[in-house]
């Protein structure tokens, strides 16, 4: 680190001390993103990744699939987000929802499309981050933690046992039924924080890394 880094190093360590360590206990379970989880209770697969299907959900009449603008989950207020956090923000969710597009064009599975249809999915997506422990199984590897660097945060980004997550679901897109809900944390890469803010630098392996995910799903 920079010797400025340094500096900001003690002050957020100071004051993450002064703050306890009360993150684990105050921090919701779950980004937030789906409004009931407990469909994921007994979905959880060896490679860290929840997937439910609803029983009736009948995906092989869907031809066409309209992808919404990727939803970002900082679990920082917007009145303390600053400026330079807002700007990541839009630039993640744009950076997805256009390579999305472009892989689902890429495949035979689904025509993208941008009308609603009896025979089209709307893609629904959030991206976020967690703390993770994967040699702690106690531990919720689906806790939120703050896509930026706060009190809170900097040691987990520090200690890189920081991981996005992809949430998405695939509703029918005339009667709003939610057909299929997952949920997959980037496990293979760390986010390695190279200064003392997050940039989109520090993230886009992680994201690539979602991207081929994204791109093996579609063409199933």
């Amino acid at each position: 680190m920079k010797l400025n880094s340094l500096l900001i190093s003690v002050i957020f360590g100071v004051m993450f001390l002064m703050n306890g360590c009360a993150s684990r206990d105050i921090q919701a379970k779950n980004s937030g993103f789906f409004k009931d989880y407990k469909e994921f209770k007994n979905s959880y697969n060896p490679d860290g990744s929840m997937l439910h299907t609803s029983p009736k959900a009948d995906m092989s009449k869907y031809k066409n699939i309209l992808v919404t603008p990727v939803k970002v989950i900082s679990a920082i207020e917007e009145s303390k987000q600053t400026d330079s956090q807002k700007k990541l923000y839009k630039q993640i969710s744009d950076y997805l929802t256009a390579e999305y597009k472009k892989e689902i064009e890429e495949t035979t599975k689904y025509k993208l499309t941008q009308t609603k249809a009896s025979d089209t999915l709307k893609l629904e997506s959030a991206i976020s981050t967690v703390e993770v422990h994967f040699d702690d199984k106690k531990w919720n590897q689906f806790s939120p933690i703050s896509m930026g660097i706060t009190v809170v945060s900097y040691n987990s980004y520090l200690d890189e046992d920081v991981r996005l997550l992809y949430e998405k679901r695939l509703v029918d897109s005339i009667s709003g039924e939610v057909l299929e809900r997952s949920m997959n944390i980037v496990k293979d890469k760390k986010i390695v924080i190279e200064n003392d803010y997050l940039d989109f630098k520090d993230l886009k392996p992680s994201l690539e890394s979602l991207l081929l995910q994204i791109k093996k799903y579609f063409s199933k």
